[in-house]
């Protein structure tokens, strides 16, 4: 239940000025294109018209993609796409040491995930698409504008080029709101990033628009994030950059905050040292295929590469096969926040990653599946594991489950819950958390490759 808790926003935006007025209407509820009920109804028919279905298979089953006999690699025969590699991994914060090693995405390539706006009656809307994936839960997903790796968006999988591409291809700068290379899940990807895109068009893009597309104002979507399972997390990722915050050269002690944040992660990074090697799949000690042809850790915990035989009616490609990643349960990403002297104050954690390429980036309070903690000698439950596994000692301020990116992920959800530092309690922090303003994080959201990609998607929920 929220408790009886507000936070006043900053009403500004870190945007170019000539678009911050539309921006700001656009989160304050002006006047939609289309109504609540109309953009339910549509929801409703593009879950109707869903025509994926999928298949798991072994992974020697899969259509297009094979395993290197030499290490056990999974690679697609054109050698595009991605691959699955395994990694060997020595995680050193000072005198403590962790050694595993595990699978891991390959794909370096740097993908689209962009969102057209366009002002329509004075308000700025967002377009985003009714989107299918092999992975989603529910069928569709409001997903990007354009969501297109390099090897879509250059037709390697033999179909069309997605609508819309051309708008994100080397846009007008003046139509550039946000463009910023942002980290994808660097526990499962290895050194991916992919370009975070809001682009503004003019009247020569029609208000109507092809089926399966939809113009939306951002307190639309802020509300349709808020219910469970629904918003896609390319969609979530782009729309954490437009948290409302003003820009922080206006405000001495937000230019403060950020210096000093600067340089507590910069000292977060000196004192944290991941070695990460690529292996084969082959090479993983704690890994190996199962008895359905899955690679599989050998204690059926973490997660497991899977493969699935897909079809569709209205995709680029009719039919088609890869590996996929499937989750043993849902994660926590978690968020406490406090009210500050300058307004909502958020508990950040300097965050290693085995995949990012600067390992330590903003994470958010809490970013665990309680299951590898609870049933493992060799992890150390997180801090405030237990507050956030089991809410009690905090009120809630805000929890909805919060699905992963359907193409890499399979029906993979993540309970995000945003709880409420009661006044007056003091929590004594280990060196890797710090209290920011949302402001600041904000701040380190449009730096680009800095917050991670479970922070950002939380973020998104205070839209």
């Amino acid at each position: 239940m929220t408790p009886e808790l507000s936070f006043p926003l900053p009403a500004c935006l870190a945007i170019p000025p000539e678009h911050a007025i539309c921006v700001a209407r656009s989160i304050d509820g002006c006047q939609a294109l289309h109504d609540d009920a109309c953009v339910d109804d549509w929801i409703e028919q593009a879950r109707e018209a869903c025509s994926l279905n999928n298949m798991q298979v072994p992974l020697d089953a899969v259509q297009g993609w094979h395993r290197d006999p030499a290490t056990g690699n999974i690679r697609h025969h054109t050698g595009r796409f991605f691959s699955v590699i395994g990694v060997r991994a020595r995680h050193r914060v000072g005198r403590h040491e962790l050694e595993w090693d595990q699978p891991i995405i390959e794909q370096p390539e740097i993908g689209i995930l962009g969102i057209l706006a366009r002002p329509i009656g004075g308000t700025l809307h967002f377009c985003l698409q009714a989107k299918e994936e092999p992975g989603n839960l529910g069928g569709i997903q409001l997903s990007p504008t354009v969501q297109a790796t390099y090897s879509n968006y250059t037709c390697a999988h033999g179909g069309g080029l997605p609508l819309f591409l051309e708008h994100f291809m080397e846009p007008h700068p003046s139509r550039l709101l946000f463009s910023r290379l942002q980290t994808e899940d660097g526990g499962r990807f290895l050194f991916k990033s992919n370009r975070n895109m809001v682009v503004v068009a003019g009247d020569e893009l029609p208000v109507e628009l092809p089926r399966g597309f939809i113009w939306l104002t951002l307190r639309q979507i802020a509300a349709l994030i808020r219910r469970d399972k629904l918003v896609n997390a390319c969609t979530r990722s782009i729309l954490s950059a437009l948290l409302p915050v003003g820009a922080p050269g206006d405000d001495p002690q937000v230019l403060e905050g950020v210096r000093g944040t600067l340089q507590w992660l910069d000292d977060r990074r000196a004192d944290t040292h991941i070695l990460t090697r690529r292996i084969g799949l082959n090479d993983l000690q704690e890994w190996a295929l199962d008895e359905k042809g899955y690679f599989s850790h050998l204690s059926h915990g973490f997660f497991r590469i899977v493969g699935l035989r897909v079809s569709s009616e209205t995709r680029e490609v009719g039919s088609w096969g890869q590996p996929i990643i499937e989750n043993r349960a849902p994660g926590i990403i978690g968020l406490l926040v406090r009210r500050g002297s300058a307004g909502m104050e958020l508990l950040m954690q300097a965050k290693a990653e085995v995949g990012n390429r600067i390992t330590v980036q903003l994470g958010p309070t809490a970013q665990f599946a309680r299951e590898n903690y609870e049933e493992s000698a060799k992890l150390k439950k997180p801090f405030l594991f237990d507050e956030f596994s089991a809410p009690g000692r905090f009120p809630v301020l805000h929890e909805s489950r919060q699905t992963e990116e359907g193409a890499r992920f399979y029906r993979e959800y993540n309970l995000h819950r945003v709880l409420v530092l009661p006044e007056e309690t003091v929590l004594e922090l280990p060196p890797d958390y710090r209290w920011l303003s949302l402001r600041e994080v904000a701040f380190m959201v449009q730096l680009g490759e800095q917050v991670n990609s479970c922070a950002r998607s939380i973020l998104s929920c205070l839209l």
